[in-house]
């Protein structure tokens, strides 16, 4: 009776081992990146080992990501054995899925879809509202796959929403929950509402407008 206890105890372990690696192999699995493709045209390109620079009329377009470019001059690097910087060190268009921008310099990791604007115009379609947030600042980063944004601008970012304006030192805007949040020297004016309110920090649900601020100081416009 004790060896088959023993022999039904070892055939039981076996199948929690075999259990156990199934799902850590499916979980590799599924998580592992889809590969991509980035086509590029150009009037020069020089190609190294780690580093393609390309110069003139340069346009990218990455499909999977929803992405394109529009350039003088790129740099693509390797990290590691794969290609994963873009580099643009002058002006560039770009556009991607909800939105498109106008910047001086910007950086994109082809792996995460995250980026870097510098001294930037950004376009973004907010999905709640159906209405388009111009953002102006000095830096922005973006994070494409969770379409989620945050920038800084001397003496103030500039947003416009509708008949909604806001000035702010700091702003992060996630697009998925059409959340606006807006941090140091507030001042938020909203013409449709008659309204205009400093603060040091507020958020804007995008969906109808409607705020909430803290250190609040306002004027109502009364007809």
């Amino acid at each position: 009776m004790k060896r088959f206890l023993k022999v039904l105890g070892i055939f039981v372990l076996l199948i929690a081992v075999v259990i156990v690696l199934t799902s850590q192999t499916t979980a590799t699995t599924t998580t592992q990146k889809k590969s991509k493709t980035v086509r590029v045209s150009a009037d020069y390109v020089e190609p190294k080992s780690d580093i393609i620079y390309y110069k003139g009329r340069v346009f990218v377009n990455i499909e999977e990501d929803k992405v394109s470019l529009k350039t003088a001059e790129m740099y693509v690097k390797k990290v590691g054995d794969k290609w994963r910087t873009v580099d643009i060190p002058t002006k560039v268009e770009f556009t991607f899925d909800g939105g498109s921008a106008v910047a001086e310099k910007m950086t994109y990791d082809l792996d995460n879809r995250t980026g870097n604007l510098t001294n930037s115009t950004v376009t973004i379609l907010d999905t709640k509202s159906n209405e388009k947030i111009i953002v102006v600042s000095d830096t922005l980063n973006f994070d494409l796959e969770n379409d989620k944004y945050n920038g800084t601008k001397k003496g103030g970012v500039n947003i416009t929403k509708g008949a909604v304006k806001a000035v702010a030192d700091r702003f992060e805007y996630d697009k998925k929950k059409g959340e606006l949040y807006l941090y140091g020297a507030v001042v938020i004016t909203d013409d449709q509402k008659g309204i205009k309110m400093t603060a040091s920090d507020a958020v804007i649900y995008t969906e109808k407008n409607d705020m909430k601020a803290n250190n609040v100081s306002i004027e109502l416009k009364v007809e």
